[in-house]
């Protein structure tokens, strides 16, 4: 009797976990619900003024980016949340976006691009 007692509770508890089964799994995987809103990404930096655009990058208007520093060490924190995020507006570059004046920003590093201009940055 205990072995069975034992397995409804584990039935039980993989029923209730929020992992993505086969059954109920989104069209394209669990990170890619439409419906969703996307939250913006977590503050960094000083005073935490600027947002995180990959998990060693932190970019703000007013401070520019720090890649790879102690200021981006929050960042790292964005790779275990469950839902994506959204740090620039305005798309530039390959898949980036404007993290700062002049500068367009992925998850995988940053680039000088003269479209991240001071009046459309954010717009």
């Amino acid at each position: 009797m205990p072995c069975k007692a034992l397995a409804v509770c584990l039935l039980g508890l993989l029923a209730l976990s929020s992992a993505c089964y086969i059954q109920n799994c989104p069209i394209g995987g669990k990170r890619a619900v439409l419906d969703m809103d996307i939250r913006k990404c977590l503050p960094c930096g000083p005073r935490n003024q600027g947002r995180c655009f990959g998990p060693n990058i932190c970019c703000g208007e007013e401070l520019g980016c720090y890649l790879g520093t102690s200021e981006t060490l929050r960042c790292q924190e964005e790779t275990f949340l469950p839902t994506p995020c959204e740090a620039g507006h305005k798309p530039c570059g390959s898949g980036g976006s404007c993290a700062a004046p002049g500068i367009c920003c992925g998850t995988e590093g940053c680039l000088l691009d003269s479209s991240c201009d001071q009046e459309t940055l954010f717009a």
